[in-house]
């Protein structure tokens, strides 16, 4: 969760700094002092393009993330209630929301909106991620449960709020919130990316925003230009970059 802020947040901050990239500087051109990542064929600065792409879907992901983290509060607060007893397990209609294909329920729902929105696409695709983690925090606090060890926080007198923050999400949960956390920003921007490279940037955000899948097709399509390979190796770099690298491996709790 915390590599998803930093990334996010770096995001922004370039898009801040780097102004709008539109097509000022001529012809494409090599990565310079001036242009860090180089100019592309329609003469825009490829940073300030990376920049705002990101820009694109950095908010709506970390807005899934905090969903998110409220929902593994709210099942922590819910189970510390009622320290002795398991949560209750969901039924299989439960696992039937995850089931769908993301890509394409979020296709389907952008079809009925009146406009493209990245809200609405990360919202869909977080609805369908909880079941599956949800579940597995479920699990572990049934496994607290059955170790008594909620029981003795509550015994111990310390407060719901304290045994929630800091001994739940803060420690036993930790690990799982953090992994769930970073898969479900990967989500979020794999999903509008993909979108954007199939449908263009409109199928993603109103008008023709600028976005990453939809700048890397546009650099696809002037191969085999050497700018252009260099600035399409740039974009993937990035992807494997900000997002691959908000993958945390698994680890022992």
């Amino acid at each position: 969760m915390r590599r998803a802020a930093a990334a996010g947040l770096l995001a922004l901050a370039l898009w801040a700094l780097v102004g709008d990239p539109s097509p000022e500087h001529g012809a494409a051109a090599w990565p310079s002092l001036a242009h860090p990542f180089g100019v592309d064929q329609q003469g825009r600065d490829v940073l300030a393009l990376l920049a705002h792409g990101a820009a694109g879907f950095v908010p709506s992901g970390l807005a899934a993330v905090a969903a998110l983290v409220l929902a593994f509060a709210t099942v922590c607060w819910r189970s510390v209630g009622r320290p002795a007893l398991a949560p209750p397990a969901r039924g299989e209609g439960w696992f039937l929301l995850a089931s769908p294909p993301r890509l394409l329920v979020v296709m389907l729902v952008m079809l009925v909106l009146p406009e493209p929105s990245p809200w609405a696409a990360a919202a869909v695709v977080t609805a369908l991620y909880l079941p599956l983690a949800l579940d597995e925090g479920r699990e572990r606090l049934a496994g607290l449960a059955r170790d008594q060890q909620l029981a003795g926080l509550v015994a111990h007198g310390l407060s719901q709020e304290r045994i929630v923050g800091r001994h739940l999400l803060g420690g036993h949960l930790r690990e799982l919130v953090l992994r769930h956390a970073g898969m479900l920003f990967v989500q979020v921007a794999f999903t509008q990316i993909a979108l954007s490279y199939v449908f263009g940037g409109a199928a993603v955000r109103a008008g023709l925003g600028v976005s990453w899948g939809m700048e890397l097709r546009r650099f696809a399509s002037w191969l085999p230009s050497p700018i252009a390979a260099l600035h399409a190796l740039l974009l993937v770099a990035a992807c494997a970059l900000l997002l691959g690298g908000l993958l945390p491996r698994r680890r022992r709790a």
